[in-house]
């Protein structure tokens, strides 16, 4: 089963007054790399983390950010009554200063910055409840990852095989073509000798004919090449159907067939053959863009 390298996800979970929000994005790498964002209360859990994430996915670069937020209580919040007196006595004194009246409300005070104080919610260590939920949180988010990857996989895969079924029709066509290639070599070769020698009188053997076709047909025979490039699309097509992503044994099978398709090209020494060959690299350069996604 293909699975594709990108991807996101989110999980939310609660524990008592905090709730505890994971989301997470995927894109590719060649191999697992994972940048954690969490408040400081969850610090002590980023390898615990870090080792479910490993668990869900086996290659590519994950972004995963853990907010965690507690509803307001009544001690979070403090009136700093040294800011309040300071900045009252600081009205009343240019008041008098510039001989005016002061009208300072309490509601002008607490407007002024430094006067409430916000306590640091994030001051006390993860108790065991709010560890479990975070975790459950993270592991929701991978699923959810999980099932994006799988289901741009499932997409990737079937345009894979597409692409194999157009590489095998291709590769039938060059199958028939190549023996028409030695036939014509051989006629091609006949005539021109037998032009070229009349204008001496010297007739041409057709062993002399056959030794030269058979130095061509060997430079020229691509038949090894067409059964390794055969079994490759056999391999990757199996390995589209795995019980695992192999997207590294993919990749590896796209370079061996572009290495085949490359030798038949340059062995058949036919231009349509020829023609045939950049159409099967046109194909294999697309699946290598998929491939390249896929874990």
């Amino acid at each position: 089963m293909l699975t594709s390298m990108t991807g996101q996800g989110q999980g939310r979970r609660t524990a008592g007054a905090v709730e505890v929000t994971v989301e997470v994005r995927a894109v590719n790498n060649r191999f697992f790399k994972m940048q954690l964002r969490t408040s400081d209360v969850l610090g002590q859990i980023e390898p615990q983390i870090e080792a479910l994430a490993k668990q869900h996915v086996r290659r590519g670069s994950l972004n995963m950010t853990v907010y965690v937020h507690r509803a307001a209580r009544a001690g979070d919040y403090r009136l700093q009554e040294v800011a309040i007196a300071s900045y009252y006595q600081q009205c009343q004194g240019i008041a008098a200063k510039l001989g005016i009246d002061a009208q300072v409300s309490i509601g002008n005070l607490l407007a002024l910055p430094g006067v409430v104080a916000e306590c640091n919610t994030d001051d006390r260590e993860a108790d065991d409840e709010l560890i479990a939920q975070t975790l459950a949180a993270v592991g929701e988010a991978l699923q959810c990852l999980n099932r994006m990857r799988a289901a741009e996989g499932e997409n990737m895969a079937k345009e894979l095989r597409g692409q194999l079924e157009r590489i095998n029709l291709i590769k039938v066509a060059i199958e028939e073509k190549a023996p028409m290639v030695i036939d014509d070599y051989r006629e091609r070769l006949r005539l021109r000798v037998q032009q070229g020698l009349a204008l001496v009188g010297v007739d041409v053997h057709a062993t002399d004919v056959l030794r030269e076709t058979q130095i061509f047909a060997d430079k020229a025979d691509v038949r090894e090449e067409i059964v390794r490039l055969r079994s490759h699309t056999r391999q990757f097509a199996n390995l589209l159907d795995d019980q695992e992503s192999q997207g590294r044994k993919l990749d590896f099978l796209i370079q061996e067939m572009f290495r085949e398709a490359n030798t038949i090209g340059s062995k058949a020494g036919d231009s349509e053959i020829a023609q045939r060959v950049v159409d099967i690299k046109a194909i294999i350069e697309q699946m290598r863009e998929l491939v390249q996604n896929a874990e």
